[in-house]
């Protein structure tokens, strides 16, 4: 597999960083041998020094997870979306935390992350509130919908999977009638994977199923949970109930999230 980006973005709060999107951002930084940016957009004048504070707790909070990582802290003027767009431009991953806002008020005003899912240079991590650390036996699991779009998920899985050691469950939820040519391509495409990863242990898993309702249960006891996503904009998104929108919501555990356009990025 490709080696990533040289840097990890990790946005947070100007006010308060939350631990558990750090710390999720530093132990993935000192996996690949990357730098950790954090950085915290300030759109008010005047905040400047609360940010910075933020991003000095950002620090200490990283490197008590991840002791030795290279960290860089920005405050930056601007709008979060926008800011952490631009700065993750040729990063590997970006990290920001799931949005505690009801499906209403994003409807109406919109999200970070949600904004994120289709404008992100890089895939994006959405790190849910309070998510503890996994235990050891968690796998990785990702979800496929068919073979040629699932592609940029399963190379990034398989990835990770084979870097951490962990096993790498493959989702592929179908509505009836199933499409006998679609399931022998999906079979295909993991055999393709297994010969080339052949030290990660993988569970296909088929399931008559509502694929949010499978992922963001099997979600509580995962490690982690990679999605593909066709980069429909938000209203469109809204309006078609976008898998991966919903589940950065209802998921237990950090989620990542590749747009099928985007370059393959292995950790």
């Amino acid at each position: 597999m490709s080696a990533g980006a040289d840097h990890v973005v990790a946005g947070v709060s100007p006010s308060s960083p939350r631990a558990e999107t750090v710390a999720w951002a530093a132990g993935e930084a000192a996996a690949r041998g990357a730098v950790l940016e954090v950085v915290a957009a300030s759109s008010r004048p005047g905040d400047a020094e609360e940010a910075r504070e933020a991003l000095r707790q950002a620090a200490l909070l990283a490197t008590e997870r991840a002791p030795g990582v290279a960290v860089v802290t920005r405050v930056i003027a601007g709008s979060p979306e926008p800011v952490l767009r631009a700065e993750a431009t040729g990063a590997g991953l970006l990290v920001v935390g799931a949005d505690d806002q009801s499906p209403l008020l994003e409807a109406i005003t919109g999200s970070v992350p949600g904004g994120l899912l289709t404008t992100a240079p890089c895939p994006l991590v959405v790190v849910p509130k309070d998510a503890a650390p996994p235990g050891d036996t968690a796998p990785i699991l990702v979800g496929v919908d068919t073979a040629e779009t699932s592609r940029s998920a399963l190379d990034h899985a398989f990835s990770m999977a084979e870097r951490s050691g962990r096993d790498l469950h493959v989702v592929h939820c179908w509505t009836a009638p199933r499409d006998p040519a679609e399931q022998r391509a999906i079979a295909d495409c993991l055999a393709g994977y297994a010969r080339a990863c052949p030290d990660v242990a993988v569970t296909v898993v088929e399931v008559e199923e509502d694929p949010v309702t499978e992922l963001a249960r099997r979600s509580r006891k995962a490690a982690l949970l990679v999605l593909g996503s066709r980069g429909r904009g938000r209203l469109a998104s809204m309006a078609f109930g976008s898998v991966s929108r919903t589940l950065i919501r209802r998921c237990r555990c950090p989620v990542v999230v590749l747009r099928a356009e985007q370059e393959r990025i292995g950790s």
